[in-house]
């Protein structure tokens, strides 16, 4: 059977490469006679039929496996179907393993001769194989139905893993982490490169100006090379730097014929020429200055007959200089600080919104002790305005400090005669020359001490009409101040005094003569005492307004405290500190060099008074602030923020969600504030007289005292009201249930069950409870010990106008006052307790009992109605029992 399969193969081989019908052709026929069906086989040969190696290998694969899928179907007729002489065009029609199979098409090209009773036989033949191939594909799945089931859920599952994960819609279908991936990769790559790329052209082009420029390097150095030679008075050296200078501008721009060259070219050059000719203008104009400057100084020196020839030579000009170029410098400061108060944005700065101020205080106050306060807040106007006068003093002192130090040098060697032409054998001191030059140099001491003064004394801060000496004129309500607030300044004065100081010590060490240096301990004196008396004035405005930075936020830490302490804490210890600071800063006393350490500085007690004064007035302003805040207009508490979820933020950031308070109602408002006073009056007063009696070495312990009664004033007065609005409920309450209920304590009958009255009232106290503990949880016991005194005061006041009681009536007393005892027990008190003995007095004098009451019984069935009426209300009281 399998060498007959094998040579069916080689014929059928043979018949397709020959195009033949069959092993014997009886005729020849044309390759252009054959039918279409024998070329659309012949796609893949060459031009004679012929079929390359490799198309014989894979038609030979596609041949095996095109035989053993085309036998005949109904086992009639041996070998390929296709080889049928009734087999044409598309045998795709007649392949059973094709889509488009046609049985009709199959029968009439293969079955076209066969018989009927041949073609019943094939049919049943048909039908036995195809049950054959079902039977056997059954027992192959039978066999392996676990293999099927769990290739099938592994396929499932691996799939369904991968289409949730990676392989859909929003995950790009697995390129979406790897797109991120490449931009992040791209973002990057330009963050690293371009800085690279710019500083690499910023290089080249440096490089190249460097390059342009750097033949002409004596000519940019000439200004200061001709300043240092006149400060050290090497005029000669000076003036053949000027000739130099000449000459090379000359040969910067010498005088050329234009050159032939096209438009583009020229405008570049001659644009490149104008630029270069502005640079060198620019700085030939400053040397002109100078050098006219200079001349100037020397011929007014020149025309003074009482100088000699010696002194001439040697100090012809620095006196006048010194004073001139100090005059000018100070000049254009003023005007700098001038032109920034009147300037728009400076005005505009002054009428800022409240929450604005708050906002940006709160900004200020946390970055105070920071070295970049300077350039964190540089746009602020008020902060511009400091800046340009610590500017202007830093530049003055730095001018002092670079002239007068080489005067002194030259003045002291003139007094003592060692400029002269000729050396005499002895040297005799001339006063008229010690006098002339401890005179200019006390001149230009006196010239910066009236600058300071200019500066920092008369014009630091602008007084208002209605001051006199920092105190407001009386009956005259104090505005809200319109000037740079008091961390700001005292930010600054401590960089303006410290600069000044330095510079009075650094002048002090040059030993001069005459009392000169005194000018400066005297402008340090008043410096300090004038800057004592700034920041304790804008200390004072600060806190008479301080009010207006509460926002209700509560403490992280202490939930029923508001945020506003702890930001007058800090802003109050900082200007405390700043104060002394001024106070204190050491100065040289004497003309004699003195080292800092060597020293201490005594600090005046009219400046410890002062700041003691501005200390305690700025607590009790703020005091007040508080006391206003509480009682304020409902409506509109702060700018007419309302109620609502706050987040809790503290002074360094930070936000967590708190409780929810309504700071429109006076209640809410009322118990913070008492929360504030008593978190003031525990901790935060005493911590701050604490700082400073440490801070001045000063015991205030009298004033303490009589700022904590203060403090337990204001409590009082806030607690008694809150507890006077909240006791009208009861009162109300108890008056209509005692004396016009309708209740007639005489005859009325034996109790069933507690009067409603004491029901509603326990019930308001219930209210009052919840608002108190949503609030402020530590005045819990305090508020309903005193509701608990006031409501004991008004049943008795009622019931002392009841002129008699039965035993109904005095039962029915004895039930609710039991009740509202027993309900109230952990709030009473001796006080409470005292007029709970009053009221029974008070019923027994009134009770008229009647013939044949057994009081013990009646006394029984009260304790049990008692005993019910506690289990009944044991919920709705239960807030008022003590937790275990």
């Amino acid at each position: 059977m399998m060498g007959s399969n094998i040579r069916d193969i080689q014929d059928i081989e043979l018949l397709r490469h020959y195009h033949l019908d069959k092993t014997n052709p009886d005729t020849w026929v044309d390759e252009e006679d054959l039918p279409s069906w024998v070329h659309d086989d012949d796609i893949n040969t060459d031009h004679g039929g012929r079929v390359t190696p490799r198309e014989r290998r894979t038609n030979s694969i596609d041949g095996d496996f095109a035989l053993s899928e085309q036998t005949d179907m109904l086992g009639l007729v041996k070998g390929n179907v296709f080889v049928s002489k009734n087999v044409r065009g598309d045998t795709n029609l007649i392949s059973s393993t094709q889509k488009s199979f046609n049985p009709q098409r199959y029968l009439y090209a293969v079955h076209a001769d066969t018989s009927y009773d041949d073609l019943c036989v094939g049919v049943d033949r048909l039908k036995a194989s195809i049950d054959q191939r079902s039977s056997a594909l059954k027992v192959l799945v039978q066999n392996n139905f676990d293999r099927f089931v769990s290739a099938k859920n592994v396929i499932d599952s691996v799939y369904d893993d991968m289409k949730e994960k990676t392989l859909n819609e929003t995950q790009d279908y697995g390129t979406l982490r790897l797109n991120a991936i490449l931009r992040e990769s791209y973002g990057k790559a330009h963050e690293v490169i371009n800085p690279v790329l710019e500083r690499r052209e910023k290089i080249d082009k440096l490089r190249s100006t460097v390059g342009l420029l750097e033949p002409y390097r004596l000519f940019f150095n000439l200004p200061n090379t001709l300043l240092e030679s006149i400060k050290q008075g090497k005029y000669q050296l000076a003036a053949r730097d000027y000739n130099k200078g000449k000459v090379l501008l000359a040969q910067a721009f010498p005088a050329t014929t234009p050159s032939v060259a096209s438009d583009t070219a020229s405008t570049h050059s001659s644009t490149l020429i104008e630029t270069k000719r502005r640079v060198f203008d620019k700085v030939w104009s400053e040397v002109e200055r100078i050098v006219a400057r200079l001349r100037a100084d020397l011929e007014s020196q020149l025309e003074e007959p009482w100088r000699g020839m010696e002194e001439h030579e040697r100090n012809i000009n620095q006196y006048r200089w010194i004073k001139k170029i100090m005059s000018e410098s100070f000049d254009e400061q003023v005007i700098l600080v001038e032109e920034l108060r009147k300037s728009d944005e400076y005005q505009q700065s002054q009428n800022i919104t409240l929450h604005g101020r708050t906002a940006l205080f709160k900004q200020i106050l946390g970055a105070v002790n920071s070295s970049e306060f300077e350039n964190q807040f540089a746009k602020e106007p008020e902060v511009k305005l400091l800046v340009a006068i610590h500017t202007g003093v830093k530049t003055l002192s730095d001018l002092l400090l670079r002239l007068l130090p080489d005067f002194w040098k030259l003045a002291v060697a003139f007094m003592d005669g060692k400029i002269q032409k000729v050396q005499k054998r002895r040297t005799v001191v001339d006063p008229q020359r010690v006098s002339q030059s401890i005179a200019m140099v006390k001149d230009i001491i006196e010239l910066y001490s009236n600058e300071m003064t200019s500066i920092l004394i008369d014009s630091l801060v602008v007084q208002r009409p209605e001051e006199v000496d920092d105190e407001y004129l009386p009956g005259v309500e104090k505005p809200e101040p319109r000037r740079e607030s008091a961390v700001v300044m005292a930010v600054f004065l401590s960089k303006i005094i410290t600069e000044v100081s330095n510079c009075v010590n650094d002048i002090n060490g040059l030993s001069l003569r005459g009392g000169a240096f005194m000018t400066l301990v005297e402008l340090m004196q008043r410096l300090r005492w004038k800057f004592v008396k700034v920041i304790c004035m804008s200390w004072g405005d600060d806190a008479r307004f301080f009010y207006q930075h509460e926002d209700w936020t509560l403490q992280a830490e202490n939930s029923q405290v508001t945020l506003f302490v702890g930001l007058f804490y800090k802003f109050h210890e900082f200007c405390l500190r700043s104060a002394y600071k001024y106070a204190s800063i050491w100065t040289a006393p004497t003309e004699e060099a003195v080292a800092n350490d060597d020293v201490l500085t005594v600090v005046p007690e009219q400046f410890i008074e002062k700041i003691r004064g501005t200390f305690l007035d700025a607590l009790y302003s703020f005091l007040d602030g508080l006391v206003h805040l509480a009682f304020a207009d409902p409506e509109q508490p702060n700018n007419g923020e309302s109620s609502g979820t706050r987040l809790l933020e503290n002074l360094n950031g930070g936000g967590k969600k708190v409780k929810t308070i309504d700071i429109t109602q006076l209640d809410s408002r009322i118990l913070i504030t008492i929360s504030n006073l008593s978190e003031l009056r525990s901790v935060t007063i005493p911590k701050m007289l604490t700082d400073f009696e440490k801070t001045c070495s000063m015991s205030i312990a009298g004033d303490g005292k009589a700022l904590i009664d203060i403090v337990d004033q204001l409590d009082t007065i806030l607690f008694d009201d809150f507890i006077k609005r909240k006791t009208v409920v009861a009162t109300r309450l108890i008056t209509d249930g005692i004396l016009y209920g309708g209740t007639d304590w005489s005859a009325c009958p034996k109790p069933t069950g507690v009067h409603a009255y004491m029901y509603e009232t326990l019930l308001s106290l219930v209210v009052v409870h919840a608002q108190i503990s949503e609030i402020a949880p530590p005045l819990v016991f305090r508020a309903l010990s005193a509701l608990l005194i006031n409501i004991a005061q008004d049943c008795l006041r009622c019931f002392q106008e009841v002129k008699r009681f039965g035993m109904g009536g005095m039962l029915q007393v004895t039930l609710d006052m039991e009740l509202m005892n027993h309900s109230l027990v952990q709030y009473q008190s001796a006080s409470s307790d005292e007029i709970l003995q009053m009221i029974y007095e008070a019923v027994d004098r009134a009770y008229h009992p009647e013939g044949g009451e057994n009081l013990q019984v009646e006394m029984a069935g009260l304790k049990r109605m008692l005993s019910e009426a506690k289990s009944s209300c044991y919920v709705q009281f239960k807030c008022f029992k003590k937790d275990k």
